[in-house]
């Protein structure tokens, strides 16, 4: 009979319970994800130029596994209060306390280790679908990635069975020393807010001094790349401690300066939003920061894996500024070439000797040949048209390979040239508007020369073979940034939906009293899209500072971090202003009739 009540229980919250698990299951599929790459040494080892990027792995598995922890955390709580005004009707009915411990554990640990099983499964998918999506649209090189990773299955559900046997036993023991009038009437029990503005000063200087210690922690790992074993716990315990103590401090100041403005508090339900908040903010200081952290990892990782994305195109358009060099170019190669817009070609006509490769003199009085000179801050574009420049001479003989050319150039009139013994031969310099555009083309005409002359194979002159190697050394990297930030979005966004949902039943009675009262639908939407706006805003902004310091640690890798990053800025604002269109929609379906 208790179980057939239990079930009954359960069917009757199913859309609660679908919530739960479902959040269970993100946590789940995206810790999975995570140690997929941080356990995979092949992985790491084979596509990071970093050494310490295992170390740094380490401490993200600890920060995941923290996050995780309080996340569960969250939705222990959450089933626990669904279910403790039926445990105590069961009590009055005459089951014993023993009777219904049993059956919270039971059901506590039979839906985190279901949770725990589906999600490990959606993980591997979603792993191997990311990973593939990311391979082949972006033309990375990844080697020793495998979606199904067997010790990071192991560890998830080593991992998740048990923190959900500690929660079952903490439920069974919660509820056995409640009592049962207790259990009937806790949705009445009122809230008690206790504020102490001594403490919220204190707070607020100690979140700022230990930000400050984070930041420069990552500035510093920027300059010197030695003290990362060191800057990367401090950073990590600091900024997460700083964060909590910001966001628990500040917030609070902020909603009573504004509770206190009476033209701004007394306009329409602003004290109501403000009341709510001010209700909510302890309960949800702990979900914030960690969303913070969360958010700064997120969009830092994608922000760092298009700065290698960007970094590929400019190392590469940097070493050559031509886009092909093609000897003596043949029918397949024109027609390749004919196919491209936006181009502009230069012919050069050399010949080999022993001692030297010569060129008319004439080709680049005519045409020119343009390089790229690089100095430390920035590529800029040389032009010469006159023979006694040395870059020119240097530039051309790079496009032959060494087994192949003669040691030095020399430019010759067009009289000269013709007198010289031995068959001439042509070499056609590609420029294009855009070389990443006309990737595949550029990639046809490279096999092609590999195929005619073998030397080039080896020598790998032309743009594409550099754009290959280049693409090979920061592919890992760009990989990881891309991976983890997906991965890291999916887990905020779970994180922050299911906190809101989940106190959405507490809600509904505050909502209904406004409405019985005579308040508009409109202005309750307007009400309950402010409050969700301000939850998903806190921990954006301070992860947005996150990111824009923490990219200073990338100095060493990427020529410039900040270049573009916007782009990264505004997919990832996309992204996030979709969860939050879609967790306020499913918020006013549960509170508002």
């Amino acid at each position: 009979m208790l179980n057939k009540l239990a079930i009954g229980g359960i069917k009757h919250r199913l859309r609660d319970y679908s919530v739960l698990f479902s959040g269970l299951m993100i946590a789940a599929s995206i810790f999975y994800m995570f140690l997929s790459l941080a356990l995979n040494k092949a992985f790491l080892k084979s596509n990071s130029p970093a050494q310490a990027t295992a170390f740094i792995f380490g401490f993200g598995i600890v920060l995941l596994a923290i996050i995780t922890i309080v996340y569960i955390n969250y939705a222990n709580k959450f089933l626990l209060s669904m279910r403790q005004k039926e445990y105590g009707m069961f009590m009055m009915l005459g089951a014993k306390s023993s009777k219904i411990s049993k059956m919270i554990f039971v059901e506590t640990f039979a839906i985190g280790a279901i949770a725990t099983a589906v999600g490990s499964l959606i993980g591997i998918g979603i792993t191997g679908f990311v990973g593939d999506l990311l391979i082949k649209n972006m033309d990375m090189q990844v080697s020793h990635f495998n979606s199904f990773y067997l010790p990071a299955l192991l560890w998830t559900f080593v991992f998740f069975i048990v923190i959900f046997i500690f929660s079952a036993l903490r439920n069974s023991i919660s509820l056995r020393f409640t009592k049962v009038m207790t259990l009937l009437n806790m949705d009445s029990q009122p809230t008690k807010l206790k504020r102490n503005n001594a403490w919220t000063i204190i707070q607020s200087i100690l979140g700022v001094i230990l930000l400050a210690i984070g930041y420069w922690c990552m500035v510093k790992m920027g300059k010197d790349a030695t003290f990362i074993f060191l800057g990367v716990p401090v950073a990590l315990f600091t900024i997460v401690a700083g964060t909590y103590f910001v966001i628990n401090s500040l917030t609070t100041t902020i909603i009573n300066l504004l509770k206190r403005n009476t033209s701004f508090s007394q306009k329409g339900l602003n004290n109501f939003t403000l009341s709510q908040l001010n209700f909510r903010i302890a309960d949800y200081t702990k979900i914030l920061s960690m969303v913070s952290i969360m958010f700064a990892l997120a969009l830092g990782a994608i922000t760092v894996g298009l700065g290698f994305r960007q970094q590929i195109d400019t190392v590469a358009n940097g070493q050559n500024y031509y886009d092909a060099s093609i000897r003596n170019i043949n029918n397949k190669e024109q027609n390749l070439v004919d196919k491209i817009d936006h181009k502009k070609l230069t012919v050069y006509e050399f010949k080999n000797t022993k001692k030297f490769t010569y060129y008319r003199n004439s080709d680049l009085e005519s045409q020119g040949f343009t390089y790229n000179k690089f100095s430390k801050s920035m590529i800029s574009k040389e032009v010469p048209t006159h023979k006694s420049n040395p870059s020119v001479a240097f530039q051309l003989q790079n496009t032959i390979p060494v087994d192949e050319a003669a040691p030095q150039a020399k430019f010759v009139s067009d009289a000269k040239f013709d007198s010289l013994s031995g068959k001439p031969e042509t070499m056609t310099f590609v420029k294009t508007d855009s070389f990443k555009n006309n990737l595949s083309t550029f990639k046809k005409i490279s096999e092609i020369q590999a195929a005619r002359y073998p030397a080039y194979k080896q020598f790998g002159g032309d743009k594409y073979s550099v754009y290959k190697n280049i693409n090979s050394f920061f592919s890992g990297l760009e990989f990881m940034g891309f991976f983890l930030g997906i991965a890291f979005l999916a887990m905020l966004a779970s994180c922050l939906m299911f906190k809101i949902l989940s106190g959405a039943a507490g809600d509904v009675k505050r909502y209904n009293m406004l409405y019985k009262i005579g308040t508009r639908q409109k202005s309750l939407r307007q009400t309950i899209n402010k409050e969700i706006a301000v939850l998903f805003s806190v921990p954006a902004v301070l992860g947005i500072v996150h990111v824009l310091v923490g990219l200073q640690m990338f100095k060493p890798l990427l020529y410039k971090p900040y270049m573009h990053i916007e782009v990264p800025f505004l997919i990832f604002f996309v992204l996030y202003l979709g969860y939050y269109f879609i967790t306020r929609y499913l918020y006013k379906k549960i509170v508002l009739k």
